[in-house]
């Protein structure tokens, strides 16, 4: 596995490398939030490469390794001094678009936040035809998101992000077939699952042979995941947390992101490995996203042009562990390769955004569950 040092100098491109907050997005403003930002819109750019893109960059990009390693990378290239907030909820970010944005350049926004987003005007279209990177976004995510409309494209994929069934390589002749593992009582006290009601519903859902998005027996999920409770472990909160159980073998079988299974495998010895189940995984993507009021939209436009560069989206993986919206087979060594193939004939079901409806009941079923 290639791994890339990072400079531990700080350079003037990497002051205001940090975690969201207001106060940070305020001092991010100062760089060229508010008055004085660029009048153009990513739509005005006509042809490659965008003339005059300004020397700042207001990042939120929530994959902090591979941000910090780009504030340089770019900054370097572009001759930009580039800064990112790190953020956990997207509804951090969401409420600054709210209140009406006069800081944020880019975002690596979720499917669903992009959809709210769009539905909102909080977003700038993006001209993606004239894009030289948006060729290597593979077809795969192309067809998978909804971030356009009308005609119109407002985000560029940045990653496929998989809900799999991570397990202990080690306790397992093979791969499990099928998410019933977590409810087998020979694995009693060795199960996790994810304290997320939307994740954990839609596997309860596939387990039943539900639909996730929409499913018809709220009961059933309900009552599988109470009885599902004694076998466990614990439910785990935090991604550290949930990876923790994998490294120190605390368990043997629950969800876990691909990238928490790669870190744990690659970057802690850890004997796990993932699968998709015959019921079928969820997955979704992250987007870049340009948002209104940015006060550098055509530095922001570059920079999802330079993200989508093939060497550049492999970093991404490579610090990461998570699949780039690019093919870059090309760019990993013989066991990273194996570890990004996702088999055609994994049932892989795209988490559409779900009604109000259905995640109101899920919350419910979770809270249930917690009580009981």
């Amino acid at each position: 596995m290639r791994k890339f040092s990072l400079d531990s100098g700080v350079s003037r491109r990497r002051f205001l490398q940090g975690t969201a907050g207001t106060g940070l997005a305020a001092t991010a403003g100062c760089l060229g939030g508010g008055g004085g930002g660029d009048d153009r819109v990513p739509m005005d750019v006509t042809e490659w490469p965008p003339e005059d893109i300004g020397s700042s960059l207001n990042m939120w990009n929530w994959y902090d390794d591979w941000a910090e390693w780009a504030i340089d990378a770019f900054g370097d290239e572009y001759d930009v001094e580039v800064s990112n907030s790190g953020f956990s909820s997207p509804d951090q970010w969401y409420s600054q678009l709210e209140a009406g944005n006069e800081d944020i350049d880019n975002i690596a926004a979720t499917t669903n936040w992009v959809e709210r987003s769009i539905e909102n005007d909080f977003l700038h279209e993006i001209p993606v035809d004239v894009m030289p990177a948006w060729d290597n976004i593979t077809d795969r995510i192309k067809e998978a998101s909804s971030y356009q409309q009308d005609g119109s494209t407002y985000a560029v994929p940045e990653a496929l992000v998989l809900y799999p069934l991570t397990y202990n390589d080690e306790y397992f002749d093979s791969a499990p077939d099928s998410w019933d593992v977590l409810w087998d009582d020979a694995h009693e006290g060795e199960l996790c699952m994810w304290d997320n009601a939307t994740v954990s519903c839609q596997i309860a859902a596939l387990y039943t042979g539900q639909d996730p998005i929409q499913p018809d027996d709220f009961d059933e999920i309900e009552e599988v995941l109470i009885q599902q409770k004694p076998l466990l472990r614990t439910y785990w909160g935090d991604y550290q947390q949930g990876m923790s159980l994998f490294v120190n073998e605390d368990v043997v079988a629950g969800p876990l992101t691909m990238g928490r299974t790669y870190t744990a495998r690659f970057g802690e010895g850890a004997p796990v490995h993932y699968t998709a189940p015959e019921e079928g995984a969820m997955y979704t993507s992250d987007l870049f996203v340009i948002p209104k009021g940015s006060p550098n939209p055509i530095a922001s436009l570059q920079f999802t042009n330079w993200a989508s560069q093939t060497e550049n989206a492999a970093r991404l993986f490579e610090t990461m562990g998570y699949q780039p919206a690019v093919d870059i087979s090309d760019e990993l060594s013989e066991q990273d390769a194996e570890f990004t193939n996702w088999p055609d004939d994994w049932n892989l079901v795209f988490s559409e955004t779900l009604s109000d409806e259905v995640r109101s009941r899920y919350d419910e079923i979770w809270t249930a569950v917690q009580a009981a």
